[in-house]
């Protein structure tokens, strides 16, 4: 089955559903979304922490932002994977047509091949397909009862299922953080949160650890914890917490939390028997001191990494601060494919808000284009929304985003400048 519509979304996630509201509230365009998840809202459906002492729900929020998108009367395809995306054009940046796009399946901008033969085509196209985990291998990671954070997550707070009676967490981050405060409220024993075992991806020393932990402030469940972490930002205090940091861990709003010591193995054979952990100095160098800590589940958090599987025919550049690789996009989410935009952890890890608002950009500046130039104002004020989620995000998962931002742009110009002189 061929089916053409003006503008498709791959991805449900707030990203997604942002930017297919956008473009149907300014526009009467016909609009897909297509997502493989079963429900709309993406990993927005199974967010559950604290912000500020209460909890976030996300599953709440997916479900006002898809019935929202329904009554615009945007077509959401759920439980649909796309396998490819092609395009007509690669020209960037373009003028809006006063008279809008070509209309017709012959001339649509792009093609969707979908799971089970099935094409949609569409003269515009949003992509926001979040972001992936970045896996941690170690002895016995693949034991059954070691599960991804994201895993977790979802048996948690979607499906109410515990992954086991006494976890072990790996990984230090807002994910690992998160998800071990939601085990102990669900009933869940979480023996500590240990660092990673040095052969990691960019593992990181005790200090810079300490450092990030006291971005996470808003997530403390009482203001005692709040001051506590907070006070991790002083000058210089990270390096001297690293230093006096027990080998026995510290409490933290209930939760041991490991920094003097990583998980180097997971022992089991048909499932998980328990963890070996060793003790590591102030620059994370293990120093040979092993312990064996009986768990029967163990979860790993090692960060997210953008989804960039269909963003393959855009220009893609190298910023760390963004999470390495990522598709060069414009001030209003734009790439170098003419009629495609990016919105949410594809173009780099943020929160869900700013999941959000990017998607509220990319579709403004979609619907200017399908009204011919109309609605700058509107862009304006979009992008100024996503400026203020990302100065105002209770947490960020790559410290440096707002100078990666500030890296994009320059980059963006640079190419703009180029394709405008050719």
């Amino acid at each position: 089955m061929k089916c053409h519509v003006d503008v498709a979304v791959v991805g449900g996630g707030p990203a997604g559903l942002g930017a297919a509201i956008s473009i149907s509230e300014r526009t009467d365009s016909s609009v897909t979304v297509v997502d493989e998840g079963p429900i709309a809202g993406g990993r927005l459906r199974a967010q559950l922490y604290r912000q500020n002492g209460n909890w976030f729900i996300g599953s709440n929020h997916a479900r006002i932002l898809s019935e929202r998108a329904e009554n615009l009367g945007v077509r959401i395809l759920s439980g649909v994977q796309v396998w490819s995306v092609t395009s007509r054009t690669f020209h960037r940046p373009s003028p809006p047509s006063e008279s809008g796009p070509s209309i017709g399946g012959n001339s649509a901008r792009f093609s969707l091949g979908l799971e089970g033969g099935d094409v949609l085509t569409s003269d515009y196209l949003v992509i926001a397909t979040g972001a992936t985990e970045t896996p941690i291998g170690m002895q016995g990671w693949t034991t059954p009862g070691v599960l991804a954070v994201g895993a977790v997550q979802s048996m948690i707070n979607l499906h109410r299922v515990l992954p086991g009676e006494r976890m072990a967490v790996i990984g230090v981050d807002p994910l690992s953080l998160a998800i071990a405060d939601e085990l102990a409220a669900a009933g869940v024993s979480v023996s500590g949160i240990y660092l990673p075992p040095p052969t990691s991806p960019d593992p990181e020393p005790p200090h810079a650890v300490i450092e990030r932990l006291a971005a996470l402030r808003a997530f403390a469940p009482t203001r005692l914890a709040a001051l506590g972490m907070g006070a991790l930002a002083l000058p210089r205090f990270a390096e001297f917490a690293a230093r006096v940091w027990p080998h026995r861990g510290v409490t933290i709003a209930g939760l041991p939390l490991h920094l003097r010591e990583c998980v180097v193995a997971i022992d089991g054979d048909d499932a998980v028997t328990g963890v070996r952990t060793a003790t590591v100095d102030s620059l994370g160098m293990p120093s040979g001191t092993e312990r064996f800590l009986p768990v029967d589940s163990v979860c790993i958090s090692g960060g997210l990494t953008p989804l960039l599987d269909l963003t393959r025919e855009c220009e893609h550049v190298d910023i760390p601060e963004l999470g390495g690789r990522v598709p060069l996009v414009g001030p209003d989410l734009e790439t170098t494919v003419d009629g495609l935009h990016l919105a949410g952890n594809v173009t780099g890890v943020e929160s869900a808000e700013v999941a959000k608002k990017q998607g509220f950009l990319a579709g403004a500046a979609i619907a200017r284009d399908l009204l011919g130039g109309k609605g700058t104002d509107d862009l304006e004020e979009a992008r100024s929304q996503v400026d203020s989620a990302r100065r105002s995000a209770p947490l960020s998962f790559l410290p440096g985003i707002i100078e990666g931002r500030r890296r994009m742009n320059e980059l963006w110009q640079s190419y703009a400048g180029s394709v405008v002189g050719s």
